[in-house]
């Protein structure tokens, strides 16, 4: 695959990270961070993209419930974390899933 392919797949992950280092501090939000840098050394390798990008789905899933959760006992903060996570998961389903998709990758 030549490497202007992968160009739009190299921008949004810099979306994502943008985002992705904007979650506060804890379990799942270092889990999702640390997918994000796995994701990142996957796409310079070209190797072991999908199963990266499923570890980060995962992730962003776990974050969102768990964000669920908190909001019920922290209203005032909940409202910050969830921006941080809701552009996060924009961003992965609008600009990276799509540029992913269009080289051929099935996530």
């Amino acid at each position: 695959m030549p490497d202007e392919d992968f160009t739009s797949i190299e921008a949004a992950l810099q979306v994502v990270e943008k985002f992705a280092s904007r979650l506060t501090v804890g379990d799942s939000e270092g889990h999702v961070r640390r997918s994000v840098d796995e994701l990142c050394a996957a796409v310079t390798k070209k190797e072991g993209i999908e199963p990266a990008v499923d570890r980060l789905l995962r992730g962003l899933r776990a974050l969102d419930d768990a964000d669920d959760a908190r909001a019920a006992r922290r209203r005032r903060d909940f409202g910050r974390e969830s921006l941080a996570v809701d552009r996060l998961l924009d961003a992965v389903q609008e600009e990276l899933l799509p540029a992913l998709r269009r080289v051929g990758y099935q996530v």
